[in-house]
């Protein structure tokens, strides 16, 4: 006689055993995924310090090689894509983007390279009088300029055109700035979302770029940068 063998069968979750899986996976994202912001806006300050970097020493560079001074323009913007900001209006937006310009013997600014932006998640800090960016801040640095009292102004792309405003300092053709050398000069790079207009201290992460005025030389400062 020839038994005929039993089927297997496959045994599945209990609702109760899927219940607990489920919890422990939300308990791990809800751990990990601030960790991983965490890490993706270091790296987005890290990447916007190189560009920032990168850019005066080029502009240094070019005011040295070719013995004529080279303006460094910081824009700020308002982006059409962000809640709060009006595209018409410069002063809703951030500086979160800089373009340099050869400064000709007529006086006229023609533009060494491309606009180059920011990475999204970044700006530079801007307030009154917190002194987060001696080199942008109203106190310290120069009133900021409008692109209609500037005919060599470029148009700004995605729609923003003429509608931002700027402010700039110069490296001179000994690689020297036309800024006060009695004082210190710099930038600091934040997250976009961080309050940074009403706050009294910086942030926890952000990264700082210092110009010597004199030697024209850029040091860098973030806070647990080992």
């Amino acid at each position: 006689m020839k038994i005929s063998p039993t089927p297997h069968r496959t045994r599945a979750f209990s609702l109760i055993e899927l219940i607990i899986v489920i919890s422990v996976i939300v308990i791990i994202a809800a751990f990990t995924i601030p960790a991983m912001n965490t890490v993706l806006r270091g790296s987005q300050l890290s990447q916007g310090a190189g560009m920032v970097i990168g850019q005066l020493n080029i502009a240094r560079q070019q005011a040295l090689s070719r013995n004529r001074q080279v303006e460094v323009r910081f824009y700020r913007y308002a982006d059409p894509e962000i809640p709060g900001e009006d595209v018409t209006a410069p002063a809703t937006g951030k500086f979160r983007a800089m373009q340099l310009f050869q400064i000709m013997p007529s006086g006229a600014a023609l533009p060494i390279d491309k606009v180059q932006t920011l990475p999204g998640g970044v700006m530079f800090a801007y307030s009154d009088s917190k002194g987060f960016s001696s080199l942008l801040d109203k106190g310290t640095a120069a009133a900021p300029k409008q692109p209609k009292s500037d005919p060599t102004a470029p148009r700004l792309p995605r729609g923003v055109d003429f509608n931002y405003e700027y402010v700039a300092f110069r490296f001179l053709q000994d690689g020297s700035t036309d800024r006060t050398p009695t004082a210190q000069w710099f930038l600091t790079l934040v997250g976009i979302n961080e309050k940074i207009e009403t706050a009294t201290v910086p942030p926890p992460n952000f990264f700082t770029v210092q110009v010597d005025p004199v030697s024209g030389v850029t040091k860098t400062y973030r806070p647990n940068a080992g």
